[in-house]
């Protein structure tokens, strides 16, 4: 596999001069930025070094079964370390730390960014961005591999759960034959694949049933085939599920026959976040999302605005 990138020698010198590392996960974390955090932590207390793993937000359950999961914590960093993390995070506000701390940003701290998405805009210090590889778990893993750090059966199980997730079960249209190279390398180093598949895909809550089924109940398309459903707080105050919950859910919506792209509002904490996904090799959702201030991949992008949904109905006379 050709890897090679400007920043990536400074990298290795950083990591091998480092004491206190630091990783950041993106918020509202999903299995390839769980998966990206917890294999580095792997490789990099495998090298002595004093490693955090800091996120503002809780990983969802269905990752409990990970190795090193009890080392995830939620809160606020401090910025003495010697080195800085972030990963699967294509746009600062991601982090969640974009208000809070905005010094991780400014390229005055040893932050590396390491990324897969196209709308990335190269914020860190040192810069890993391979925006057609399917998983920032992938670019991690060609990382590992051309450093010569060693990748172990845990290191190799958090590796293959963030190109499963990212790939939708190998089922999304990012998956390609480096995902299969690479995730039959990873399985050869011992990656629980077995746990991995049942534990994300397998496992299903009641309350996440009943949350989809609200999802579900309120499909529409739309005259310009746009498929769309909401989820207001009501949905999950009723139903018992987290907000993490709805994680799979927008590529149901995305499989109605004749949709241009799928969409999914969801109301959260004063906020709307929109999900997109698409098909059509015409459609680009990122650039649709670009327009409310999100960004993401061609198939697959993601918005977040101030306000909330309301429900308007619109009636017009035909002969």
């Amino acid at each position: 596999m050709d890897f090679n990138h400007p920043d990536l020698q400074k990298i290795d010198n950083l990591i091998k001069q480092s004491k206190r590392i630091l990783i950041i996960p993106h918020k509202s974390p999903d299995g390839d930025t769980i998966g990206a955090s917890l294999a580095m932590y792997q490789v990099l207390r495998g090298m002595d070094k004093d490693v955090d793993v800091i996120c503002t937000d809780p990983a969802p359950e269905e990752f409990t079964f990970l190795p090193n999961i009890e080392f995830l914590q939620v809160g606020e960093p401090t910025l003495d370390y010697d080195a800085y993390f972030i990963l699967d995070a294509g746009a600062i506000y991601l982090t969640g730390f974009h208000e809070s701390h905005p010094k991780l940003f400014d390229k005055s701290l040893e932050v590396v960014n390491i990324d897969h998405h196209q709308s990335n805009d190269y914020y860190g210090k040192y810069n890993i961005v391979e925006k057609e590889t399917a998983s920032a778990t992938i670019v991690i893993y060609k990382m590992f591999m051309e450093l010569g750090y060693p990748i172990d059966r845990y290191t190799a199980t958090c590796l293959l759960t963030g190109i499963y997730t990212d790939t939708g079960s190998f089922m999304h249209s990012n998956t390609s034959s480096e995902v299969f190279r690479v995730a039959s390398r990873l399985m050869a180093k011992g990656a629980n694949f077995r746990s991995i598949s049942k534990e994300i895909f397998n496992t299903t809550k009641i309350s996440t049933m009943r949350l989809w089924g609200r999802v579900m109940r309120k499909i529409n398309k739309t005259p310009e085939g746009i498929a769309m459903s909401v989820v207001k707080q009501k949905d999950f105050d009723d139903t018992g599920a987290d907000y993490s919950e709805m994680t799979g859910v927008v590529d149901y919506i995305n499989s109605v026959p004749g949709a241009q792209y799928s969409v999914i509002l969801t109301e959260k904490g004063g906020k709307v976040k929109g999900s997109l996904r698409t098909l059509k090799e015409e459609v680009d959702v990122a650039k649709i999302a670009s327009d409310f201030g999100g960004g993401g991949h061609t198939k697959a992008a993601g918005f977040t605005i101030p306000g909330k949904l309301q429900k308007e109905v619109r009636w017009k006379v035909v002969e």
